[in-house]
């Protein structure tokens, strides 16, 4: 049994790395939770664009049917009927009304790394536990070598 501890080395480490890219590897848990939180956002960003195309819609019916609407709209932008003068007085805020903003621009997250670092972590571990069994190996070789003398 000996030299049998020194196979479940590379077992060790595979069972690291399994467990490393399992959880946080490139399709691992922690990337998914990730994902997840993107896609809520992201489904929030869509409920509000649909609120906006909304109100949008409602916006261009009133222009095609409504002519006094055409016609605020039309002095919002500086236009006038001829017989109209305007007076502008500098200074005063809210000249034109604000823009109506398409929607939020959304940005992805990072990739998360490949798995090359948990390779190398895994192949450490398996390192230490190697240098581990040899070193109590010799050791009670040593030990039974000093008690036999």
């Amino acid at each position: 049994m000996k030299l049998g501890k020194y196979l479940l080395v590379p077992w060790f480490s595979l069972a690291v790395y399994t467990i490393l890219s399992m959880y946080n590897g490139p399709a691992g848990i922690a990337p998914y939770r990730e994902l997840l939180g993107e896609r809520e956002k992201i489904l929030e960003n869509l409920d509000r664009l649909h609120g906006i195309n909304r109100e949008l819609e409602g916006t261009i019916d009133a222009l095609l049917y409504d002519p006094e609407t055409i016609r605020v709209r039309a002095r919002e932008l500086g236009y006038g009927e001829s017989n109209e003068r305007f007076i502008r007085i500098v200074g005063l805020p809210g000249g034109r009304p604000n823009e109506i903003k398409p929607g939020t621009i959304r940005t992805f997250i990072q990739p998360f790394p490949s798995g090359k670092s948990y390779r190398l972590i895994s192949f450490c571990l398996g390192l230490i536990l190697f240098s581990l069994f040899l070193a109590g190996d010799m050791f009670l070789k040593d030990n039974n070598y000093s008690q036999s003398n």
